[in-house]
């Protein structure tokens, strides 16, 4: 997305920063622990590298000094679980996917709920601007704010519209859509169908919105799997087919790298994956077919449409003793004003006024531009926020979840004895009700 964002209008930093660092309103404002310094610790990713060079700003106005650590993602929640394990004081703000250790680290007490600061928090935050789906993702078992979202992301169809052209093909809406499509261009194209996700611990992102299309959650009411219904066996065995019989060789190893740089270099018609590899398969500089990409939301099961909404957030640990000055870090952040300057970061944002607000919006002038900002804006209102099955084993699950699908599309396994295998290891690694 960065030949979008380069174009947005610059926005004065230092007013951005004026305007939120000056206006932080929170429980204990004033108190003696509003300046000083605090100490962050950041996953490598966008977002942090957008947000770092308007840190000094931020610090010039609200006289917090902010000391920050940046590590890869596992080495940051390694360091921040290290931190919340020992009580330790020294870590006051950090980012974390609640879609992934949320229930872990709320199960351990590992996050300070943000609703009193919320609900104090000046008017111009705008707390009720954030999407359902981006804010959804926020909250624990019990529907406390754990975190502030900070971007939002999920699954479009990427296709390539000469190819669809060529063969008369309509933009699939429904996964049997894609699987019509999808035989179609194997016939009489000489490219290769579709890509998506095939690794283990990937799969769950792509899956979701087909698992979900069936009208099926992860989870019974009373905690069990829910993969002992005909509408996950239809959910497998078509995800399954996607990939061993219209994909790429080897896509059993794919992420989202590996599918991006495969459309991008022209071998695929048809690709399955996160709208924040827009940048990846539609810039000139990093594609070769940057002139012929559409981008379509993402297909709907044979229930209702539910594509995934992912969102990081960020937060502060209970055991900060420096709670005032990290919340009016966390609010000028995540305020309207700062989240659309890292637009130009490339972060899809998470509130509504930003992702409608002119000076972003107007930037989105081609047809793809357009299309993608639909699906995005499909996502933050419709997003489905359970990425995976949701428990305090939520990356061991995952696995299960993967390495099953995965033996479908080897061939390994049916359908049928997939579905049955999940239903029962995601059943003793749930939490009990």
């Amino acid at each position: 997305m960065s030949k979008i964002v380069r174009r947005v209008g610059a926005i004065a930093a230092a007013t951005v920063i004026a305007a939120t660092a000056t206006a932080c309103g929170s429980p204990g404002e004033g108190s003696s622990d509003s300046g000083g310094a605090i100490n962050v610790v950041l996953s490598n990713h966008p977002w942090q590298r957008g947000l770092e060079p308007l840190i000094s700003q931020f610090e010039e106005e609200s006289g917090i000094k902010v000391n920050v650590q940046t590590f890869a993602e596992q080495q940051a929640r390694d360091r921040i679980l290290l931190n919340l394990q020992s009580k330790s004081s020294s870590m006051d703000v950090f980012m974390t996917l609640p879609s992934r250790e949320g229930p872990q680290f709320s199960d351990a007490g590992y996050y300070q709920p943000l609703d009193d600061y919320l609900a104090e928090a000046p008017d111009s935050y705008k707390v009720d601007d954030f999407s359902p789906s981006a804010i959804d993702g926020m909250k624990d078992a019990d529907g406390q704010v754990i975190a502030v979202p900070i971007n939002i992301e999920g699954p479009v169809l990427y296709y390539r519209t000469d190819v669809f052209e060529e063969l008369g093909l309509e933009v699939p809406e429904t996964i049997e859509d894609v699987l019509a499509a999808s035989k179609v261009i194997k016939e009489k194209g000489d490219i290769t169908p579709i890509t998506l996700r095939g690794a283990a611990a990937a799969i769950a992102f792509d899956f979701g919105p087909f698992f979900h299309g069936e009208g099926l959650e992860w989870t019974k009411e009373d905690g069990t799997a829910n993969f002992d219904q005909p509408g996950a066996i239809k959910a497998i065995d078509e995800y399954a087919t996607l990939a061993r019989d219209f994909g790429p060789k080897g896509v059993i190893n794919y992420s989202f790298t590996e599918s991006s740089n495969l459309f991008a270099q022209g071998k695929v018609a048809m690709s399955l994956e996160s709208s924040n590899e827009l940048n990846s398969v539609f810039d000139e500089e990093k594609s070769t077919v940057s002139d012929s990409v559409g981008v379509a939301k993402m297909p709907a099961g044979s229930v209702e449409a539910a594509p995934t909404a992912l969102s990081w957030g960020v937060t502060m640990s209970p055991f900060s003793e420096k709670k005032d000055a990290a919340w009016q870090f966390l609010q000028w952040a995540t305020s309207p004003e700062t989240q659309l300057e890292l637009t130009k970061a490339e972060i899809a944002p998470p509130r509504d006024s930003v992702a409608t607000d002119p000076s972003y919006v107007e930037n989105f002038s081609s047809e793809t531009e357009k299309q993608w900002l639909e699906a995005v804006a499909d996502i933050q209102k419709n997003g489905n926020t359970e990425v995976g099955p949701v428990g305090t084993k939520a990356p061991s699950m995952r696995e299960t979840l993967g390495n099953a699908i995965g033996k479908v599309i080897l061939g390994d396994a049916t359908a049928e004895e997939a579905a049955k295998e999940i239903q029962t290891e995601l059943t003793k690694q749930l939490d009990k009700k």
